[in-house]
């Protein structure tokens, strides 16, 4: 929000995780894991603009550790 870092980016792009998984070599994770969270009906995947993953990524490059496991 705004121009500085705030708790609201940290919590919205690792929230925004949960709707599409960061890449295998940002977070590994087993096969099947990842396709239940890529896994969206057509009103939540149309709900989710492309910025927000954008944010997401911007965040986790520049602010938040890589490569996550989970």
């Amino acid at each position: 929000m705004g121009g500085s870092l705030t708790a609201v980016d940290v919590y919205g792009a690792t929230f925004t995780a949960l709707f599409r998984p960061l890449p295998p070599e940002q977070c590994a994770m087993d096969a099947s894991t990842r396709a239940a969270f890529e896994e969206l009906d057509t009103q939540t995947g149309a709900a989710l603009d492309p910025i927000l993953f954008e944010h997401r990524d911007m965040m986790y490059a520049e602010y938040l550790e890589l490569p996550l496991s989970l």
